[in-house]
C-alpha cells in the first residue's frame, strides 16, 4: 500500500469518526493523533505522483474541507455551551450575593481638584 493510499484511508476513517461521534469526549485527542500521523505520512511523499494518486489527493482535500466545516460547527457549539455556563455562573453568584456587583450607574466623577 502506497503512502498516498494510507493517507487516503486515514482521512476517510477520521471523517467517518467525526460524522459518527461529533459529541465524543475523545474527538480532540483522536483528531490530534490523526494530524500527527498525517503529517508524518505527508513528509514521506517524495516521488512523482501518478494520475490515480493525484485523484486521491484531490479527494483527500475535499474530505479535509468537509471535516473543517464539521469541526467549525462543533467548535461553535462548544463556544455557546461555555458562554451559557458562564452566564449561569454569573447569575448564580448574583443570586447568592445581590449586593456584591456594584455598578457605576448614578455615580458622579468630579474632574476638578
Amino acid at each position: 500500500m502506497s503512502i498516498v493510499d494510507q493517507l487516503h484511508d486515514q482521512t476517510l476513517k477520521m471523517a467517518a469518526e467525526i460524522a459518527a461521534n461529533p459529541q465524543s469526549d475523545t474527538l480532540v485527542e483522536d483528531f490530534d493523533a490523526f494530524l500527527i500521523e498525517r503529517d508524518e505520512l505527508m513528509r514521506d511523499i517524495r516521488h512523482e505522483l501518478t494520475d490515480q494518486e493525484k485523484e486521491k489527493i484531490r479527494e483527500i482535500i475535499q474530505t479535509d474541507q468537509q471535516m473543517a466545516k464539521q469541526l467549525t460547527v462543533i467548535q461553535n457549539g462548544i463556544k455557546t455551551d461555555i458562554q451559557a455556563i458562564q452566564r449561569k455562573k454569573t447569575k448564580q453568584l448574583n443570586y447568592q450575593n445581590p449586593y456584591q456587583p456594584m455598578t457605576s450607574d448614578g455615580v458622579y466623577y468630579d474632574k476638578r481638584k
